[in-house]
């Protein structure tokens, strides 16, 4: 079997100036005692910096599915690279383009990563506390990233509502995921009615305020491990398909830190026609767009984002336009 792709040192250390990770979390690639380190008792702190560090810097968005002269996706890790990180454009991507980007920088710091597929439950952002658990077919990508013989669910790729921090897989552990009450937890069970109890997979549930109820985000097999062209057959629906919300929707999300770096505390949101940030629970107040120029603008000003002229020029005729 071919080997999975990996980053050289010195994309690592660029991925650590991309970032903008503490000193003391920049272990050296290619050395036996990072592996030792990435696999050993003391290696999850080092993952929870890494994954909110990415969340903090590296946007969840669809931009290339609008603002592109092709509106075409690579998931690809190296192509991958050369948008996120030496294009130098504050650009991310969306689940699968991030999901491979990160899981390729584990791999290069010696961390044990099984890459899978997700199904995602179309009901998981309703308002509606009876809405019914809908999963899609497969669209989403995680990590699950063995520690010291535990296994940690890790997704950089979901946008506003993932996981903020690895979460390990116990069933029905709870982990807070942004305070002062969303919290997240993983629930090994089937998801269809009398279906064979050796096929169950895990659930990521979401719960937002004490008395809600939990509410299914999205699943994933236990120990499947997907190829690389597994997930250029997922984009290609992902990316093409009139019934791919990514395909009408302009979005982009970005995690916030504490001043101390050590806390997921919100998300900047940028969704359609406006853009918010919700800090601690608190949902901000939206600055709505009149004009493309307006979300262009926004995209620099809170993501840092620079689209060119024909990426601008991308979206005109189309129906996300403004």
């Amino acid at each position: 079997m071919p080997t999975r792709a990996s980053y050289t040192t010195s994309q690592v250390h660029q991925i650590y100036d991309r970032i903008s990770l503490p000193s003391q979390h920049r272990k050296p690639p290619d050395d036996a005692s990072t592996t030792s380190l990435a696999r050993g008792p003391h290696g999850l702190p080092w993952l929870a910096a890494l994954q909110r560090h990415a969340l903090s810097t590296i946007p969840f968005e669809s931009l290339s599915l609008h603002y592109s002269p092709d509106h075409r996706v690579s998931t690809d890790p190296q192509d991958v690279f050369t948008k996120i990180v030496t294009q130098d454009t504050g650009r991310g991507g969306y689940c699968m383009e991030l999901n491979a980007f990160f899981g390729t920088f584990l791999r290069a710091l010696g961390f044990e990563v099984l890459t899978t597929g997700g199904r995602v439950n179309s009901n998981q952002g309703s308002s509606d506390p009876e809405a019914e658990v809908n999963y899609m077919g497969w669209s989403h990508m995680v990590n699950i990233v063995t520690i010291d013989e535990k296994r940690y669910l890790v997704d950089i790729g979901f946008g506003s509502g993932g996981p903020t921090s690895p979460i390990r897989l116990v069933h029905l552990e709870e982990v807070c995921n942004i305070a002062p009450d969303e919290y997240v937890r993983s629930k090994f069970q089937t998801i269809g009615e009398d279906e064979d109890e050796r096929a169950r997979m895990w659930v990521l549930e979401r719960r937002e305020g004490t008395a809600a109820e939990w509410r299914a985000v999205y699943c994933f097999p236990d120990y499947v491990d997907f190829l690389p062209g597994d997930y250029e057959v997922m984009n290609l629906h992902t990316s093409t398909s009139p019934s791919s919300f990514f395909t009408y929707t302009v979005l982009c999300t970005k995690c916030i830190l504490d001043e101390h770096g050590l806390e997921v505390i919100g998300t900047t949101v940028l969704f359609g026609k406006s853009v918010y940030k919700q800090v601690k629970g608190v949902k901000g107040e939206p600055t709505a767009f009149e004009t493309e120029s307006d979300r262009v603008n926004a995209l620099e000003e809170w993501f840092g984002i620079t689209l060119n002229t024909a990426q601008q020029a991308g979206i005109i005729g189309t129906t996300s336009a403004i």
